[in-house]
Protein backbone atom coordinates (compact mmCIF):
# COMPACT_ATOMS: atom_id res chain seq x y z
CA UNK A 1 0.00 0.00 0.00
CA UNK A 2 2.96 2.37 0.35
CA UNK A 3 3.15 2.48 -3.47
CA UNK A 4 -0.41 4.83 -2.83
CA UNK A 5 0.89 6.96 -0.04
CA UNK A 6 2.30 9.97 -1.62
CA UNK A 7 2.00 11.78 2.46
CA UNK A 8 5.06 9.38 3.64
CA UNK A 9 7.55 12.13 0.78
CA UNK A 10 9.33 14.92 1.51
CA UNK A 11 6.81 17.50 -0.20
CA UNK A 12 6.52 21.46 -1.58
CA UNK A 13 3.40 23.20 -1.70
CA UNK A 14 3.55 25.87 -4.28
CA UNK A 15 1.15 28.18 -6.08
CA UNK A 16 1.36 30.05 -9.28
CA UNK A 17 -0.92 32.83 -10.58
CA UNK A 18 -1.60 32.52 -14.42
CA UNK A 19 -4.25 35.15 -15.73
CA UNK A 20 -4.83 36.02 -12.81
CA UNK A 21 -5.60 32.66 -11.36
CA UNK A 22 -3.99 31.28 -8.56
CA UNK A 23 -2.99 27.48 -8.79
CA UNK A 24 -1.85 25.47 -6.21
CA UNK A 25 0.55 21.98 -6.63
CA UNK A 26 2.75 20.00 -4.68
CA UNK A 27 6.36 18.72 -5.76
CA UNK A 28 7.62 15.78 -4.09
CA UNK A 29 10.89 14.71 -3.60
CA UNK A 30 13.12 11.68 -4.08
CA UNK A 31 15.22 10.04 -0.64
CA UNK A 32 18.15 10.89 -2.60
CA UNK A 33 19.68 13.65 -4.65
CA UNK A 34 17.42 14.75 -7.36
CA UNK A 35 18.78 14.15 -10.83
CA UNK A 36 15.56 15.54 -13.01
CA UNK A 37 12.11 16.99 -12.40
CA UNK A 38 8.93 16.50 -14.13
CA UNK A 39 5.83 18.41 -14.31
CA UNK A 40 2.53 15.81 -14.46
CA UNK A 41 -0.21 17.29 -16.88
CA UNK A 42 -3.76 16.10 -16.38
CA UNK A 43 -5.78 14.56 -19.62
CA UNK A 44 -9.71 15.39 -19.55
CA UNK A 45 -12.12 16.01 -16.59
CA UNK A 46 -11.69 17.70 -12.87
CA UNK A 47 -8.29 16.40 -11.60
CA UNK A 48 -6.59 17.17 -9.13
CA UNK A 49 -3.12 16.83 -8.13
CA UNK A 50 -2.81 13.19 -7.68
CA UNK A 51 -6.08 12.70 -9.80
CA UNK A 52 -7.62 11.37 -7.23
CA UNK A 53 -4.70 8.52 -5.52
CA UNK A 54 -4.53 7.06 -9.38
CA UNK A 55 -0.92 9.15 -10.06
CA UNK A 56 0.23 8.04 -6.97
CA UNK A 57 1.87 4.66 -7.95
CA UNK A 58 4.08 6.65 -10.53
CA UNK A 59 4.86 9.27 -8.66
CA UNK A 60 6.40 6.81 -5.79
CA UNK A 61 7.96 5.42 -8.75
CA UNK A 62 9.82 8.24 -10.03
CA UNK A 63 10.30 9.17 -6.96
CA UNK A 64 12.71 6.25 -6.54
CA UNK A 65 14.41 6.66 -9.65
CA UNK A 66 15.37 10.22 -8.03
CA UNK A 67 13.46 12.03 -10.36
CA UNK A 68 11.23 14.94 -8.47
CA UNK A 69 7.49 15.19 -9.73
CA UNK A 70 5.33 18.40 -9.62
CA UNK A 71 1.88 18.33 -9.84
CA UNK A 72 -1.75 20.91 -8.94
CA UNK A 73 -4.70 20.96 -9.16
CA UNK A 74 -6.58 22.01 -12.13
CA UNK A 75 -8.47 25.35 -11.94
CA UNK A 76 -11.57 25.03 -9.94
CA UNK A 77 -10.61 21.66 -8.35
CA UNK A 78 -9.44 21.18 -4.86
CA UNK A 79 -7.50 24.46 -3.84
CA UNK A 80 -7.29 25.91 -7.14
CA UNK A 81 -9.19 29.07 -8.55
CA UNK A 82 -10.60 29.31 -11.78
CA UNK A 83 -12.54 26.81 -13.74
CA UNK A 84 -10.83 24.17 -15.71
CA UNK A 85 -13.88 24.17 -18.21
CA UNK A 86 -13.05 27.85 -19.60
CA UNK A 87 -9.61 26.83 -20.93
CA UNK A 88 -8.57 26.39 -24.57
CA UNK A 89 -5.51 24.03 -25.01
CA UNK A 90 -3.26 26.88 -25.59
CA UNK A 91 -4.31 28.36 -21.94
CA UNK A 92 -3.34 24.99 -20.46
CA UNK A 93 -0.39 25.21 -22.54
CA UNK A 94 0.57 28.63 -20.40
CA UNK A 95 -0.46 26.72 -17.37
CA UNK A 96 2.54 24.59 -17.90
CA UNK A 97 4.84 26.45 -19.27
CA UNK A 98 4.66 28.61 -15.56
CA UNK A 99 5.20 25.03 -13.70
CA UNK A 100 8.03 24.49 -15.65
CA UNK A 101 9.42 27.80 -15.09
CA UNK A 102 9.32 27.31 -11.10
CA UNK A 103 10.75 23.79 -11.51
CA UNK A 104 13.40 25.33 -13.34
CA UNK A 105 14.34 27.84 -10.45
CA UNK A 106 13.69 25.38 -7.79
CA UNK A 107 15.88 22.67 -9.72
CA UNK A 108 18.83 24.54 -11.21
CA UNK A 109 21.09 22.88 -13.80
CA UNK A 110 18.70 19.63 -13.79
CA UNK A 111 16.78 18.26 -16.47
CA UNK A 112 12.98 19.66 -16.45
CA UNK A 113 10.44 17.86 -18.78
CA UNK A 114 7.13 17.45 -18.66
CA UNK A 115 4.87 14.34 -18.51
CA UNK A 116 1.76 14.61 -19.99
CA UNK A 117 -1.45 12.23 -20.27
CA UNK A 118 -4.81 12.36 -23.32
CA UNK A 119 -5.79 15.47 -23.81
CA UNK A 120 -2.26 16.77 -22.60
CA UNK A 121 -1.38 15.82 -26.22
CA UNK A 122 -2.93 19.28 -27.34
CA UNK A 123 -1.50 20.63 -24.44
CA UNK A 124 2.56 20.00 -24.61
CA UNK A 125 3.86 19.59 -27.96
CA UNK A 126 3.56 24.10 -28.99
CA UNK A 127 6.52 23.89 -25.68
CA UNK A 128 10.13 24.43 -27.07
CA UNK A 129 13.46 24.63 -25.64
CA UNK A 130 13.12 27.55 -23.93
CA UNK A 131 10.32 25.98 -21.58
CA UNK A 132 11.77 22.35 -20.58
CA UNK A 133 14.06 20.12 -21.60
CA UNK A 134 12.17 16.85 -22.54
CA UNK A 135 8.49 15.81 -23.25
CA UNK A 136 6.45 12.78 -22.12
CA UNK A 137 3.67 11.97 -23.33
CA UNK A 138 1.35 9.18 -22.64
CA UNK A 139 -2.12 7.78 -24.48
CA UNK A 140 -1.97 11.09 -26.87
CA UNK A 141 -3.74 11.85 -29.79
CA UNK A 142 -3.01 14.04 -33.03
CA UNK A 143 -6.64 15.27 -33.44
CA UNK A 144 -10.06 15.53 -31.25
CA UNK A 145 -12.43 14.58 -33.58
CA UNK A 146 -10.59 11.36 -34.80
CA UNK A 147 -10.11 10.45 -31.23
CA UNK A 148 -13.67 11.38 -30.46
CA UNK A 149 -14.69 8.79 -33.74
CA UNK A 150 -12.34 6.07 -32.01
CA UNK A 151 -13.89 6.48 -28.89
CA UNK A 152 -17.23 6.00 -29.89
CA UNK A 153 -16.24 2.98 -32.65
CA UNK A 154 -14.79 0.56 -29.42
CA UNK A 155 -17.91 1.40 -27.25
CA UNK A 156 -20.76 0.56 -30.15
CA UNK A 157 -18.43 -2.07 -31.40
CA UNK A 158 -18.38 -3.51 -27.39
CA UNK A 159 -22.33 -2.91 -27.69
CA UNK A 160 -22.52 -5.69 -29.73
CA UNK A 161 -23.06 -3.19 -33.06
CA UNK A 162 -21.59 -4.66 -36.54
CA UNK A 163 -19.51 -2.05 -38.93
CA UNK A 164 -22.36 -1.17 -41.25
CA UNK A 165 -23.90 -0.13 -38.01
CA UNK A 166 -21.21 1.65 -36.36
CA UNK A 167 -20.19 4.01 -39.74
CA UNK A 168 -23.83 4.94 -40.02
CA UNK A 169 -23.82 5.89 -36.25
CA UNK A 170 -20.69 7.61 -36.59
CA UNK A 171 -21.53 9.47 -39.80
CA UNK A 172 -25.08 10.95 -38.05
CA UNK A 173 -22.91 11.75 -35.03
CA UNK A 174 -20.24 13.89 -37.07
CA UNK A 175 -23.68 15.88 -38.47
CA UNK A 176 -24.57 16.29 -35.00
CA UNK A 177 -21.94 17.63 -33.59
CA UNK A 178 -21.40 20.23 -36.02
CA UNK A 179 -25.11 20.70 -35.58
CA UNK A 180 -25.04 21.46 -31.46
CA UNK A 181 -21.01 22.20 -30.90
CA UNK A 182 -19.71 23.41 -34.91
CA UNK A 183 -18.89 27.35 -35.49
CA UNK A 184 -22.54 28.56 -35.86
CA UNK A 185 -23.18 26.70 -33.21
CA UNK A 186 -24.46 29.02 -30.08
CA UNK A 187 -24.50 27.13 -26.20
CA UNK A 188 -28.28 27.32 -26.94
CA UNK A 189 -28.14 24.39 -28.92
CA UNK A 190 -26.30 22.46 -26.19
CA UNK A 191 -27.61 18.69 -25.64
CA UNK A 192 -29.73 17.88 -23.36
CA UNK A 193 -27.20 16.87 -20.27
CA UNK A 194 -25.33 18.56 -21.59
CA UNK A 195 -23.88 21.95 -18.68
CA UNK A 196 -22.85 25.57 -20.84
CA UNK A 197 -19.40 24.97 -19.37
CA UNK A 198 -18.97 21.74 -20.89
CA UNK A 199 -20.38 22.85 -24.27
CA UNK A 200 -18.15 26.08 -24.33
CA UNK A 201 -15.04 23.72 -23.67
CA UNK A 202 -16.29 21.00 -26.70
CA UNK A 203 -16.83 24.28 -29.01
CA UNK A 204 -13.67 25.91 -28.61
CA UNK A 205 -11.38 22.91 -28.47
CA UNK A 206 -13.32 20.35 -31.12
CA UNK A 207 -10.61 21.20 -33.78
CA UNK A 208 -7.65 21.17 -31.83
CA UNK A 209 -4.81 18.97 -33.81
CA UNK A 210 -1.20 18.01 -33.00
CA UNK A 211 -0.08 17.96 -36.42
CA UNK A 212 1.56 21.53 -36.73
CA UNK A 213 3.35 21.93 -33.29
CA UNK A 214 4.70 18.12 -33.56
CA UNK A 215 6.80 19.24 -37.11
CA UNK A 216 8.53 22.24 -35.37
CA UNK A 217 8.75 20.36 -32.16
CA UNK A 218 12.73 21.38 -30.72
CA UNK A 219 12.06 19.00 -27.60
CA UNK A 220 13.40 15.59 -27.12
CA UNK A 221 10.20 13.60 -27.07
CA UNK A 222 9.14 10.07 -25.82
CA UNK A 223 5.55 9.29 -27.00
CA UNK A 224 4.15 5.81 -25.65
CA UNK A 225 0.42 4.05 -26.56
CA UNK A 226 -0.89 1.14 -24.68
CA UNK A 227 -1.56 -1.20 -27.15
CA UNK A 228 -5.33 -2.14 -26.05
CA UNK A 229 -6.06 1.47 -25.60
CA UNK A 230 -9.70 1.68 -25.71
CA UNK A 231 -10.31 6.01 -25.54
CA UNK A 232 -7.12 6.20 -28.53
CA UNK A 233 -5.86 4.07 -31.82
CA UNK A 234 -2.37 3.31 -30.62
CA UNK A 235 -1.39 2.90 -34.13
CA UNK A 236 -2.72 5.46 -36.15
CA UNK A 237 -1.44 8.04 -33.68
CA UNK A 238 1.97 6.78 -33.75
CA UNK A 239 2.29 6.33 -36.98
CA UNK A 240 0.79 10.13 -37.22
CA UNK A 241 3.11 11.32 -34.62
CA UNK A 242 6.78 9.76 -37.03
CA UNK A 243 5.12 11.08 -39.57
CA UNK A 244 4.64 14.89 -38.40
CA UNK A 245 7.74 14.27 -36.20
CA UNK A 246 9.86 13.24 -39.34
CA UNK A 247 13.46 12.62 -38.59
CA UNK A 248 14.52 13.14 -35.01
CA UNK A 249 17.81 12.73 -33.01
CA UNK A 250 18.25 9.58 -30.96
CA UNK A 251 16.28 10.54 -27.45
CA UNK A 252 13.05 10.86 -29.45
CA UNK A 253 10.88 7.82 -28.81
CA UNK A 254 7.55 6.50 -30.27
CA UNK A 255 6.66 3.43 -28.31
CA UNK A 256 3.77 1.07 -28.62
CA UNK A 257 3.38 -0.72 -25.21
CA UNK A 258 1.88 -4.52 -25.35
CA UNK A 259 -1.07 -5.49 -23.12
CA UNK A 260 -1.39 -1.86 -22.28
CA UNK A 261 -4.19 0.46 -21.46
CA UNK A 262 -4.65 3.73 -22.36
CA UNK A 263 -2.84 5.02 -19.20
CA UNK A 264 -0.36 1.73 -19.29
CA UNK A 265 -2.38 -0.24 -16.63
CA UNK A 266 -2.45 -3.80 -17.42
CA UNK A 267 -5.17 -4.47 -20.21
CA UNK A 268 -5.80 -7.70 -18.97
CA UNK A 269 -7.11 -6.38 -15.54
CA UNK A 270 -7.85 -2.90 -16.21
CA UNK A 271 -9.21 -1.85 -19.63
CA UNK A 272 -12.36 0.01 -19.56
CA UNK A 273 -12.63 3.41 -21.21
CA UNK A 274 -14.05 5.52 -18.16
CA UNK A 275 -12.43 5.02 -14.68
CA UNK A 276 -15.90 5.27 -13.54
CA UNK A 277 -16.68 1.85 -15.40
CA UNK A 278 -14.16 0.05 -13.00
CA UNK A 279 -15.56 -3.25 -11.10
CA UNK A 280 -15.09 -3.43 -7.59
CA UNK A 281 -12.35 -5.46 -7.84
CA UNK A 282 -9.70 -3.94 -10.32
CA UNK A 283 -10.08 -1.18 -7.83
CA UNK A 284 -9.07 -3.00 -4.97
CA UNK A 285 -6.71 -5.02 -7.26
CA UNK A 286 -5.65 -1.82 -8.31
CA UNK A 287 -4.39 -0.78 -4.42
CA UNK A 288 -3.07 -4.17 -4.01
CA UNK A 289 -0.72 -4.07 -6.72
CA UNK A 290 0.29 -0.45 -6.94
CA UNK A 291 2.94 0.08 -9.43
CA UNK A 292 2.94 -3.33 -10.47
CA UNK A 293 -0.71 -2.61 -11.88
CA UNK A 294 1.08 -0.95 -15.18
CA UNK A 295 1.92 -3.38 -17.99
CA UNK A 296 5.62 -4.53 -17.84
CA UNK A 297 8.51 -2.52 -18.26
CA UNK A 298 6.14 0.85 -19.12
CA UNK A 299 7.07 2.72 -15.73
CA UNK A 300 10.52 1.44 -16.26
CA UNK A 301 11.02 2.66 -19.99
CA UNK A 302 9.99 6.22 -18.49
CA UNK A 303 12.40 6.16 -16.03
CA UNK A 304 15.36 5.22 -17.43
CA UNK A 305 14.78 7.40 -20.26
CA UNK A 306 14.94 10.28 -17.97
CA UNK A 307 18.01 8.70 -16.67
CA UNK A 308 19.45 8.58 -19.85
CA UNK A 309 18.64 12.23 -21.08
CA UNK A 310 19.98 13.35 -17.16
CA UNK A 311 23.60 11.61 -18.00
CA UNK A 312 23.79 13.20 -21.62
CA UNK A 313 23.48 16.57 -19.87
Amino acid sequence: MTDHDVDRRVSEPFEVTVSGIELSGTIWLPDEAVIAAVAMVHGDGAQDRTMSGGYAPMINALLDQRIAVASWDKPGVGLSEGNWLRQTMMDRTVEARRVLQLLDERFEDKEIGVLGFSQAGWVLPSLTRADADFLILIGAAVSWQDQSDYFTRVRLRRAGLDEQEIESALAEQAIDDEQVFGKDATVADAPAGTSPDRWRFIHQNRSADARQALSVLDLPLLAVWGSEDLNVDPHRNAAAFKDSLGLRDAPTRIRIMPDATHGLLKAHAYNWQLSEDWSSYAIGRFLVEGRHAFAPGALDQISDWIRELSEMH
